[in-house]
Order: structure tokens, then C-alpha cells, then sequence
């Protein structure tokens, strides 16, 4: 009985002190950076004060970027389909979104599962690519909205928000 104890203990003590190796590696996916984009964004129908679902549409443009296993990715062209529930002046929530991104060496990702979070202009966005270049990697961007809080407000007064501007501060692909 005893020597069943021990061998527990030196098996729980190995799996304690063995390293964990990440699900992906990121030499495995390759890993790419962006420094600065934009996004353009447009809701139908509007958001306003009342909650509802809307469907978005928007493309936009990463630039500045590198990657080490990919070294002739510098650019990708970026396409958002989403359905969310949200209201004016938040939150919004997806219920669904696809993001596809173009690079221009002709290689393509699919990111989905993503979250998002908003801190008056600060944005933060998460996701899984699940298809092609960089799959299995986590996509981390943050930017800020561009445009005027009023004129947001105003448009959500008199018939719906329907389009915003984002500037994409950064964008990554990794682990």
C-alpha cells in the first residue's frame, strides 16, 4: 500500500514539475505583426436607443506587417461579416463573426470566435484563426474608433448609426 502512496507522489511530482507545451507553438503557425490598418464598418439596420440584431459589413486594410516565417507578407486586405445584438451607445455583443483576411503573397485567414471589448474610443479584439495561414494561432488587435462621439449620437437619434471608422493601432498572430 505504501509503496502505491509513493509511486502517486512521484508521479504527481513529475507531472508537476514537467513543462507544459502550448497547444501551438508559434514557430509552428508562423506568427505575423501588423503596426497600423483601418477598418471601415457599416450596420444595417442603424443602431439606435432600442436593442436589436444587426447584421455588419466592413473591409479595411493591415499594413506594416512581418513575419518571420512568412517574410513576404508586408499587407493584407480584410473582410468582416457579423452578426451582433447591440444598441446605441453599447454594448454589442457578436453573435456571430467571420473574419477573412487576404495577405498580399495570396495566402488567406479565417479568424472566428472572437471577443470584443470597447473602452470609450479603445478597442481590443481576440479570435482563433480556423483556416488557412497562421491556423491554430490567437489574433490580439487593438485600434480606436475614429469619428465624433455627437455626431454618433445624433446619428442615433435620428435613424441609426450606420457607419463607423476604425484606425488599427496594432495586430498580431501568435500563440
Amino acid at each position: 500500500m505504501r509503496s502505491l502512496q509513493w509511486s502517486a507522489v512521484v508521479l504527481a511530482a513529475g507531472l508537476a514539475l514537467t513543462p507544459l507545451q502550448p497547444a501551438v507553438a508559434d514557430d509552428e503557425i508562423g506568427g505575423v505583426s501588423c503596426l497600423s490598418g483601418s477598418l471601415h464598418l457599416r450596420y444595417n439596420p442603424g443602431l439606435t436607443f432600442t436593442e436589436k440584431t444587426i447584421r455588419v459589413r466592413g473591409t479595411g486594410d493591415l499594413s506594416s506587417c512581418q513575419s518571420a516565417r512568412h517574410p513576404r507578407i508586408t499587407r493584407g486586405v480584410v473582410r468582416v461579416r457579423a452578426t451582433v445584438t447591440g444598441r446605441c451607445p453599447g454594448p454589442i455583443d457578436p453573435a456571430s463573426a467571420k473574419v477573412t483576411i487576404a495577405w498580399n503573397d495570396g495566402t488567406r485567414s479565417t479568424v472566428t470566435e472572437s471577443a470584443f471589448t470597447r473602452e470609450g474610443k479603445s478597442l481590443h479584439v481576440e479570435g482563433d484563426v480556423a483556416a488557412g495561414v497562421f491556423k491554430g494561432g490567437v489574433v490580439r488587435a487593438d485600434g480606436r474608433a475614429a469619428g465624433n462621439f455627437i455626431a454618433a449620437a445624433a446619428a442615433c437619434l435620428t435613424g441609426g448609426f450606420t457607419r463607423s471608422s476604425i484606425t488599427v493601432d496594432r495586430f498580431s498572430v501568435g500563440e
